[in-house]
């Protein structure tokens, strides 16, 4: 079911313009952060179920999913025994990759939404960007690393946000490197009481940068043209200061 959606989202996500393609599972090094599982059993966990390679600002797309369990003391519509409720959540993982002697940080910020509620429709009244914007460890003002100032610089950005916030609700940027190491992997593969291993690679990304947002229904994962646009004008923002800083940051 899993892997069906992970191609339902790509199928959607390329009818939106995006060009991607579904990469083989458990390939990419961020895929280990969240090992791919099926999450079977009465045990909560996130799991990695499909990963885009974009040719984009946005260089891959991860696909989480989240399961969590919630124990009652009585089952529903008894008086004994105990009851167990499953649920199921989703987000995406964007990425933007550099070149290995790029060197990034301590970038972490992450939007603050005002939302106006009204008895048929909520709306944006407003959002910030709060946290440490800085891509260096430089003294501030020194040079232009501040990516709070430069998102909030983009007109068209502050617009796609103002309509994208009431589901995204908080999105957040920051530095990011894989927990796992690059390495080769052995599968014991078996068959007919018989086995043998084969390699199983896990490629370097070079992911550097993770754009995302909180967890959402399986339905909001599908998201629309001008949250996508958002999503993509975030990392090109990022894409062209880390260019225009790149002999500070090797």
């Amino acid at each position: 079911m899993e892997d069906k959606i992970a191609k339902k989202l790509h199928k959607h996500l390329a009818s939106l313009g995006l060009d991607c393609k579904l990469l083989p599972d458990g390939t990419m090094d961020f895929e280990y952060d969240y090992p791919r599982s099926s999450l079977d059993g009465p045990t909560p966990g996130i799991a990695s179920r499909g990963v885009m390679k974009v040719n984009d600002s946005i260089n891959y797309i991860d696909i989480l999913k989240r399961k969590t369990v919630t124990k009652s003391e009585f089952a529903p519509g008894g008086t004994c025994g105990m009851g167990i409720a499953e649920g199921t959540m989703w987000k995406m993982r964007f990425f933007i990759s550099f070149p290995s002697e790029i060197k990034i940080g301590p970038l972490n910020i992450g939007t603050l939404t005002k939302i106006l509620k009204g008895r048929l429709n909520s709306k944006v009244e407003d959002f910030i960007w709060d946290g440490y914007g800085k891509l260096t460890t430089l003294p501030p003002g020194l040079i232009p690393d501040d990516i709070i100032g430069i998102l909030n610089s983009d007109e068209k950005l502050h617009d796609l946000l103002m309509k994208s916030l009431l589901k995204e609700r908080i999105i957040t940027v920051s530095v990011y490197s894989p927990k796992a190491k690059v390495s080769y992997e052995y599968l014991k593969i078996v068959k007919d009481d018989s086995y043998w291993y084969k390699y199983k690679p896990k490629k370097e990304s070079y992911a550097k940068i993770l754009i995302t947002s909180e967890w959402k229904s399986q339905k909001d994962l599908f998201i629309d043209q001008e949250t996508l646009m958002m999503y993509q004008r975030i990392a090109a923002n990022i894409k062209s200061t880390v260019e225009k800083l790149r002999s500070h940051l090797n």
